[in-house]
């Protein structure tokens, strides 16, 4: 079965990405780890955008956003 972007995945290290563009990127912001431009690399990091609720008696599932990669930059 083809994905719906035709993304070939692509491992590099010991992961497995979506696509050879974010496999790319993770080679990228590997070496600029390594060089000191950025830390705290983290990947498929989730973001909570809305807890769960209830409202007139029905339950509403979280909403959370998964990026492909977090980090921070040296200032």
């Amino acid at each position: 079965m083809q994905n719906k972007y035709k993304n070939k995945k692509t491992q590099v290290d010991m992961y497995v990405f979506d696509s050879a563009k974010e496999a790319q990127r993770y080679r990228e912001l590997k070496l600029l780890e390594r060089a000191g431009e950025i830390s705290n690399l983290e990947l498929q990091p989730k973001f909570l955008l809305q807890d769960s609720f209830k409202k007139n008696g029905k339950t509403y599932r979280k909403i959370e956003y998964v990026a492909d990669f977090k980090y921070t930059e040296k200032r």
